[in-house]
């Protein structure tokens, strides 16, 4: 996908926990749910960043699938993922994601709310990243983003190679220098 057609289909994609719940309690909870999520995001979307927080977790993506006709591209909130690919991805993610956790836990029931929500992000890049990676400094988690290991922000700023990075980096870089 060109830079100029990436740049049209960005989007923010959140999910929250049922009643806010704490879900990542342990490092592992969170290594477990982003293995889930880059097995399962990848064919339907391309990541730009993300950031997940102890009860919910942001995206920035370019979903690879066709938009579905009633996908508001005028950066109101959609409560709904913006193709069925996604929406599909998301699905399994979370439920194999809660499916374990649940069973190590010995829970039962949803973590995360019936429906995540997205918006169309028609700005520069680099304002949805920033959102994304200073939610734990702004909750208060750490002082500096480059601290919390569970965001895009070290794939960013610290120059990992790109087949050492769940976002795709080069893509991102791209539209970082263009459009800023």
């Amino acid at each position: 996908m060109s830079p100029q057609a990436a740049h049209e289909r960005i989007f923010h994609v959140y999910y929250r926990a049922n009643d806010r719940m704490t879900i990542f309690k342990e490092e592992q909870n969170y290594q477990f749910f982003i293995r889930k999520m880059v097995k399962q995001v990848p064919p339907a979307a391309i990541l730009l960043g993300y950031c997940i927080m102890p009860n919910h977790f942001h995206l920035v993506l370019v979903p690879k699938g066709e938009l579905r006709s009633n996908v508001t591209l005028d950066g109101s909130r959609n409560n709904f993922m913006p193709t069925l690919e996604l929406s599909e991805a998301n699905r399994r993610w979370l439920m194999g994601f809660t499916k374990s956790y649940n069973k190590f836990y010995g829970l039962t029931g949803s973590r995360w709310r019936p429906h995540g929500w997205s918006k169309h992000h028609d700005g520069p890049l680099q304002i949805a990243l920033d959102y994304l990676h200073y939610n734990p400094t702004k909750a208060g988690l750490v002082d500096h983003p480059s601290e919390w290991g569970f965001s895009s922000f070290n794939e960013y700023n610290m120059n990992f190679p790109p087949e050492d990075c769940i976002c795709d980096v080069v893509l991102g870089r791209k539209l970082l220098t263009m459009y800023s």
